[in-house]
């Protein structure tokens, strides 16, 4: 759903993508992995996409707190490092980082009496005088209501909390139900961004 997958951008903007403010703002190239898995007949299912992104330092600015990021594509992107971000003065030119971003929605419709679950969030940074580095990892819950169904069509219309309505396909494999309407639809959201910074060897 194009609606949640721009909450994990807002995550993983954090390091690699954030504050780029120099003519070296091009984007950075990584690997991209996607998979999917769903129960025959049942609603919602689990999707997990993953994307790394490998570069070096070439280039630090210590007055200005940045630091510009080379890919192997010769790509370049110049960061302001986030106050998240300890131990900048251990960054040195030809420092590898490596930065993973994974993302896991589950997505199903809600039994009666099921309580919601809240949001959750935690960072993690390395001890003082370590290489810089940083864990986020957060939860979130959205829970979505089944609008309006056509069974000609096999779709659903879905009402999110902001008031906005969007209509999805329904999988060929689930009947799409009368007792569908007005169930609650939660869409859980488990993201992870992990950066880490080695030496240059």
């Amino acid at each position: 759903m194009s609606v949640i997958r721009k909450l994990p951008l807002l995550v993983g903007i954090a390091l690699l993508g954030a504050c780029a403010s120099q003519p070296d703002d091009q984007q950075l190239t990584g690997t991209v992995s996607h998979s999917a898995g769903a129960v025959q007949g049942v609603p919602g299912g689990i999707i997990v996409d993953e994307e790394r992104v490998e570069a070096t330092v070439i280039a630090l600015d210590p007055a200005a707190r940045t630091f510009t990021l080379q890919d192997k594509a010769g790509n370049r992107r110049t960061v302001k490092a986030p106050p998240t971000m300890r131990n900048y003065s251990e960054l040195e030119v030809g420092d590898k980082v490596t930065s993973t971003l994974r993302v896991e929605r589950a997505i199903y419709l809600r039994e009666k009496g099921e309580a919601s679950r809240e949001g959750a969030a935690m960072v993690l940074t390395p001890p003082a005088g370590s290489k810089p580095g940083l864990l986020i990892a957060s939860t979130q819950e959205i829970v979505a209501v089944v609008q309006a169904i056509d069974a000609a069509a096999h779709t659903a219309t879905l009402r999110f909390p902001d008031g906005t309505s969007r209509t999805y396909p329904v999988r060929p494999d689930v009947e799409v139900k009368p007792e569908y309407l007005n169930q609650q639809v939660v869409i859980r959201v488990d993201s992870q961004l992990a950066v880490e910074v080695k030496a240059a060897q």
